[in-house]
């Protein structure tokens, strides 16, 4: 093998002599050897890299399906069946090319480290045999470690969800237990008494401002109410987006979509029992088919789309004004009063 003896040479100095003097001190030696000696040896590296491997190899080649039976044992069975989905060219290896076209589907999040190094690494963890491929006994060997360490870490009842219990101990995320999930529904319970005693007060509030400011009753029940009691998941929604990450937009469409459906289940629910238990004439024809319309337009939306681009962000901005438009068409133009 020849070496370019001036290419390796600048590489040299270029990784030890950090004052650019041309020339290698002791003290810049040992400096770089120990740090270098330390990344290598460092287990927190590799343990965030086999975590998000294990769960993107569980939630997306898997199909949500558990490395991890029900005693707490690997599932040999599925990792052969990941081995399978690696191996793309079916020669029974995971070269390098294949490795890599893997690393490049799995989110890292802020740990942003580079393909090369991660190859390395897993190779360095996986090739027993330093041939430069990973065959199916090597495979399932270094998974089944590494599932081994993820129950262990986890020390969950339920061993099914280790990998992912390890991957948020890994990550430093937190782990929400028994205590945190009552303390999460008595703050629920204590917003919804709150809403029971304010709401009132607040729709006087805003009914009496509106009356003084000679605004007509459409302005009242369809643009100044509907902002105020919605400002704050605006705001919130907002906030969360502004992190631009795959878990705080996943929780803001959530509370979106939950809002949406809860305040029209609730809605025509209460008023379809009150017209019932009062025996009222029905004169909201207007009001529903808005709404049915609207939420006709999101359902299809959401039921064709997996993946929103930025041009439906137009479209539900532009759905507001429309339902107003066509609550008013219906109101004045076909006297649906």
């Amino acid at each position: 093998m020849q070496v370019d003896t001036r290419s390796a040479v600048s590489d040299v100095m270029g990784t030890f002599n950090f004052n650019d003097d041309a020339s290698i001190t002791e003290e810049e030696f040992l400096f770089q050897l120990f740090k270098k000696k330390k990344e290598d040896n460092d287990p927190r590296e590799m343990d965030r890299i086999m975590s998000k491997i294990l769960k993107h190899s569980e939630t997306q080649l898997l199909k949500a399906e558990s490395l991890i039976t029900d005693d707490g044992k690997p599932n040999i069975e599925r990792i052969r069946t990941l081995f399978k989905q690696f191996d793309s060219d079916g020669d029974n290896s995971i070269s390098i090319p294949e490795l890599e076209k893997l690393i490049t589907t799995v989110k890292f999040g802020e740990f942003k480290p580079q393909p090369e190094d991660i190859i390395k690494e897993l190779f360095k963890e996986f090739d027993k045999d330093n041939n430069n491929i990973i065959d199916e006994p090597e495979f399932v060997e270094g998974v089944e470690k590494w599932l081994n360490k993820a129950v262990r870490v986890a020390n969950t009842p339920d061993r099914t969800r280790s990998v992912d219990l390890y991957d948020k101990i890994v990550w430093k995320h937190k782990v929400y237990d028994k205590w945190d999930f009552i303390k999460s529904l008595f703050q629920v319970l204590l917003g919804i008494v709150m809403l029971t005693f304010l709401g009132g007060p607040l729709m006087v509030n805003i009914l009496e401002l509106s009356y003084a400011m000679s605004l007509p009753s459409f302005c009242i029940s369809f643009v100044i109410v509907p902002l105020a009691m919605n400002a704050q998941v605006a705001m919130t929604a907002l906030w969360r987006a502004s992190e631009k990450t795959e878990g705080t937009a996943s929780l803001t469409f959530s509370e979106i979509y939950g809002g949406v459906i809860m305040n029209n289940l609730i809605g025509l629910t209460t008023l379809l029992a009150i017209v019932y238990a009062k025996d009222l004439t029905w004169d909201f024809s207007a009001e529903v088919l808005t709404i049915l319309v609207v939420c006709g337009i999101v359902g299809i939306l959401a039921y064709s789309c997996t993946t929103y681009r930025l041009w439906t962000c137009l479209l539900a901005f532009f759905l507001y004004p429309f339902s107003l438009a066509l609550f008013y068409f219906f109101q004045v133009f076909l006297s649906w009063n």
